[in-house]
């Protein structure tokens, strides 16, 4: 009888043995090559209230009045004078207005002419387009620029001619006509 008391004592005492060796982590070492990830969850709150709008209302019209276009010879006009008017852009932001506000004048045809290296509007007669000018200087129009809400820009549209051929065959009191639509975001 004692060895059978024994023998169940070695086996219990081999148990916990054995349990503490499993329970134990194998370490092996780390190869060159071998790449270890921990994959991270990120949370946040994103807070968005800044907003502006233009103190003018939905829309602005200008009107360049009559344009003078002189003929020389058959096919071909060219653009008498300079022709450039204000455009009104009075605008309010409120709430979170830290970000980078920026503005542009995109076409709402999406048509575009090159005109001396940057795109202006394009009109419906062809020869001519309308040319956005940020503080008396050129700019692109379909173009994201920055602007400093404490110090508004003043805008101008300028007629300019960007071709020379009446292929649209224009004639005395014909009217011309553009659509753009001036933005204003934090981007």
């Amino acid at each position: 009888m004692t060895s059978s008391r024994v023998m169940t004592f070695i086996r219990l005492a081999r148990t916990p043995l054995l349990a503490l060796v499993l329970l134990v982590p194998t370490v092996s070492q780390a190869n060159k090559g071998d790449t270890y990830s921990l994959n991270i969850n990120i949370d946040g709150t994103l807070v968005a209230n800044g907003s502006c709008q233009f103190n003018q209302g939905d829309s602005l019209t200008v009107d360049f009045g009559d344009v003078k276009l002189l003929p020389e010879g058959t096919d071909t006009m060219t653009l008498d004078g300079n022709y450039r008017k204000s455009i009104t852009s009075d605008f309010t932001c409120t709430g979170d207005t830290a970000g980078l506000l920026q503005m542009q004048l995109a076409s709402l045809s999406g048509s575009y002419k090159a005109y001396n290296g940057t795109d202006v509007i394009e009109i419906d007669k062809g020869m001519l387009g309308v040319e956005l000018l940020v503080n008396g200087a050129p700019q692109a129009s379909g173009k994201w620029f920055t602007i400093d809400q404490s110090k508004p820009p003043t805008l101008e549209a300028q007629l300019v001619q960007v071709s020379t051929t009446n292929s649209k065959q224009v004639t005395n009191g014909d009217t011309f006509t553009a659509s753009a639509t001036l933005q204003l975001s934090f981007n």
